[in-house]
């Protein structure tokens, strides 16, 4: 295997990126007040997150294509909102966070996905 050629996967990258995945799933599901922090508004933090998510996976997968990278982290998106709906969980499900979480997630892709969109026109 060249050098040159990235691997498939980058281990410290997945390392962090699984750390980060596993602390917002305990996040996500345990009793709290969304409104407390630095960020008191809930959606900014689903924003904010699911770009930061958005970026470790995509250096943890270098060679993943974007649009699988971003289909399954929305997809653990809505397994969160589905889970804090449980009545066990004792959190509100919304929508709408799956929306600022689609808005990280495309935040982050945009602009590559648009590069790559323009380089094609060269």
């Amino acid at each position: 295997m060249s050098l040159l050629v990235p691997r498939k996967i980058n281990r410290l990258g997945l390392a962090v990126f699984i750390a980060a995945t596993v602390f917002t799933l305990y996040a996500a599901l345990a009793p709290g007040d969304d409104t407390a922090g630095l960020i008191p508004w809930d959606k900014a933090k689903h924003f904010i997150v699911f770009y930061g998510l958005t970026f470790l996976a995509a250096v943890a997968l270098p060679r993943s294509r974007w649009w699988k990278i971003a289909v399954v982290l929305l997809g653990f998106g809505v397994g969160i909102e589905i889970l804090q709906g449980l009545p066990i969980v004792g959190r509100d499900a919304d929508a709408f966070d799956v929306v600022a979480d689609t808005l990280g997630i495309g935040f982050f892709f945009g602009p590559i996905v648009v590069a790559q969109w323009l380089n094609r026109e060269d």
